[in-house]
């Protein structure tokens, strides 16, 4: 790039950190940066926090450091201090996991996860201190007396190395044609990114910029002052309420017409803010939705008599006909729905629905994560839990012992599955609604996650015409999901398939499926008993849980059935070891076997703040990886799409142990786990934590993922 030299007064940064050695390497990083800013660099720790001065502060946290201390001295430094910019820095493994659970806790303008390229470095600094600098001159040729002369928005991104003379030609030729303004057509050839021009116009206009703890803290209250639909036509979120004053995050500050209409429609004064189109929204769908159900709930239980309490108390004299009644006229379906499709549209999994001393608890699980959504008032515990009871068909005046159920929400033409569990707590009864979105539900083999060699093996094995192919893993791991697959992709009406399932989670079409009852004695064994007397030629059992189920199925795929089950074992080798637990002969399950899938759910990285870095040889080395071979991995330093997590939706991974000739002789012989794991590997078995380590490799996981789901054998 092209600089010349500048004419401003140097940039004062302080390093604040506890770690002396870390701070003197970061101090080299910055001498590394483009020259064209010229640096005042000082250090300081803890002791001296209440009296740094300067225009930046770099943060720099490690393993070693304490969190809390960072984070109350962003506070001190921001809001007391009043420190333009500062940035945390962090360092490690163990710090990066806490900071980035903690990050909404932060005041910092930025976090910057090590290792990481001098480019990101350099892009961050030069863009908050450019920002600074562009201040410090518009605020000096503003001043009395200065002398000074304006310098245009290009001059300073050109002094500066930010853009090239070159470009900066480019753009003012380009604006000249099409009018519009300089940092809009800087973003549009490409030379700099909408968060670098937000950042600059800011300092130009002196207008604040909103930061992530800003979106991730909004009060769904205080953004419920603007409507929808003015929010959504003019790209404004409200942030903050202070006094008369509401701060609103706005892509255009200088529209007069926009600033008098929020006004004038919240009744507030209005102090603007920048924000990215992307991050703002991203939020409006986000708080809007929220909004939408919170204010549903909230208008349903005014409404609510709060003589339905009485169910509490006089339990034994409870009247069916009357309860459901009182259900419908307050509204309880609707509440329901509301509840049932915000979880469909977020694709969460599961819905808790928890009663505290003092509140009433809603929340998602989103990705493998629970995510607070909504808190209705107390006084509805007891409707909602009385309406999932009639829905699915439990005992409305039980209380004190579990219950499971299932019921079925239609959403016009959509039908989604649910299955009920009711556990009796100290403060009422817990629900936990696990969500079955047949729409959502992918049944093709290409979309689990599969490489293409695994998923050769795995098609190549359920085309078989016999033999059992069993898929483990924990619960909530995908399990069916997969044996689903496996039947669609053999489906045909040369096949009679029927399955076994407790609940049957999705209906397929041109195949029979059975859901097993066992209060009234259908269990899975008496179910394939019966299922025999069918001719069936390719049998779904959906879980094999005791000897006689796994004897039946056993038996099956001796005698010329395809049979598909699940197990719940750590990984692929494990299974044969749970077999002959529960009872069944070496000789057996060594002539039925054909196929062992392990598998796990990943949670994958955030794309829209997917970033690289060059793994640490101590990383490497834990992983078994050559030390001495350069890796890149990825993570996702958080954004307003993946609400400040990093990830954002979950991939499979996969083990796949094909029974050979070899391991059904090790099967016979009865031999251990461990010795059935390395003739596998030796056959060319990936174990999950193999499979998981390339994933990470290719980008879509991050490494704390994988060493959290897999473990090394």
């Amino acid at each position: 790039m092209e600089s010349t030299e500048l004419n401003q007064t140097s940039i004062s940064i302080v390093i604040l950190s506890d770690n002396s050695s870390a701070a003197h390497h970061l101090e080299q990083e910055l001498k590394r940066i483009d020259h064209s800013i010229s640096w005042e660099i000082q250090f300081a720790d803890f002791t001296a926090v209440h009296s740094v001065h300067a225009d930046f502060v770099l943060m720099e946290i490690t393993n070693d450091s304490n969190i809390q201390f960072f984070i109350q001295a962003t506070d001190y430094l921001k809001n007391e201090a009043k420190i333009p910019h500062v940035i945390t820095i962090v360092e490690g493994r163990d710090a990066i996991n806490q900071v980035s659970k903690l990050a909404a806790l932060f005041y910092s303008d930025e976090f910057l996860y090590a290792p990481y390229e001098i480019e990101d470095l350099s892009k961050i600094i030069k863009t908050h201190a450019v920002s600074l600098i562009i201040s410090n001159q518009m605020s000096g040729a503003n001043g009395s007396g200065s002398g000074g002369t304006r310098k245009t928005l290009g001059k300073i991104l050109v002094e500066n190395g930010i853009i090239t003379t070159g470009q900066l030609d480019r753009a003012l030729d380009h604006q000249q044609k099409k009018k519009g303004l300089l940092g809009e057509i800087l973003v549009d050839l490409q030379i700099i990114d909408e968060e670098q021009k937000v950042h600059f116009l800011g300092s130009q206009l002196n207008i604040p910029v909103a930061s992530p703890r800003q979106y991730a803290l909004a009060d769904m209250n205080v953004v419920a002052l603007i409507p929808e639909h003015i929010a959504r036509q003019h790209t404004c979120l409200a942030l903050k309420k202070k006094n008369d004053e509401v701060m609103v995050v706005m892509t255009d500050a200088q529209n007069l017409l926009l600033l008098d209409t929020l006004r004038d429609t919240i009744g507030f004064n209005i102090t603007p803010c920048l924000g990215t189109v992307k991050d703002i929204t991203t939020s409006i769908e986000r708080f809007y939705n929220d909004i939408s159900s919170q204010k549903d709930a909230s208008m349903l239980m005014a409404d609510m008599d709060d003589s339905l309490e009485f169910v509490k108390d006089e339990e034994e004299q409870v009247n069916v006909e009357d309860i459901k009644n009182q259900g419908a006229e307050v509204g309880i379906v609707k509440l329901m729905n509301i509840l049932v499709g915000n979880a469909v549209r977020d694709k969460a999994s599961d819905i808790h629905i928890e009663p505290m001393d003092k509140e009433l608890i809603v929340r998602y699980r989103i990705d493998g994560d629970l995510r607070k959504v909504m808190s209705p008032p107390k006084k509805s515990h007891g409707a909602i839990l009385t309406r999932l009871k009639i829905l699915s068909n439990l005992d409305i005046a039980e209380h004190r012992l579990p219950q499971d159920g299932r019921m079925i929400v239609k959403f016009g033409n959509r039908e989604v599955d649910i299955r009920v569990s009711i556990l009796p707590t100290i403060f009422g009864e817990k629900a936990v609604l696990r969500v079955l979105d047949k729409d959502a539900f992918e049944k093709s083999m290409q979309n689990l996650g599969f490489t293409g060699y695994e998923e050769k093996i795995f098609d190549t094995q359920i085309h078989k015409p016999y033999g059992m192919i069993i898929v483990t893993g924990p619960t909530g791991s995908g399990k069916s999901t997969t044996l689903y697959s496996a039947v669609q992709a053999i489906r045909s009406v040369k096949k009679n398939i029927i399955t076994v399932e407790d609940p049957v989670e999705f209906h397929m079409d041109k195949v029979t499926q059975v859901h097993v009852n066992t209060r009234i004695g259908l269990t899975f064994a008496a179910a394939l008993r019966s299922i025999l007397r069918q001719d069936p030629d390719v049998i779904l059992i959906g879980e094999i849980r005791d000897a006689e189920t796994a004897d039946i199925a056993i038996k099956m795929a001796l005698t010329g059935h395809l049979v598909f089950s699940t197990l719940h074992t750590n990984d692929a080798a494990s299974s044969i070891a749970r077999f002959v637990d529960i009872g069944v002969t070496p000789l057996l399950l060594g002539s039925s076997l054909n196929l062992i899938v392990a598998q796990r759910l990943l949670r994958t990285i955030c794309t829209n703040c997917r970033v690289s870095y060059e793994a640490e040889p101590e990383l490497l080395e834990s992983m078994n990886l050559d030390p001495s071979v350069p890796k890149t991995f990825y993570r996702g330093e958080g954004c307003v799409i993946c609400n400040g997590s990093g990830y954002k939706g979950r991939k499979g991974v996969f083990e796949l142990l094909p029974v050979s000739r070899e391991i059904r002789s090790l099967i016979l012989k009865n031999a251990t786990t461990v010795q059935i794991q390395d003739q596998a590997e030796k056959e060319g078995m990936k174990t999950l934590r193999q499979s998981a380590i390339e994933m990470a490799i290719a980008g879509f996981t991050t490494v704390e993922e994988v060493l959290a789901a897999t473990m090394e054998i």
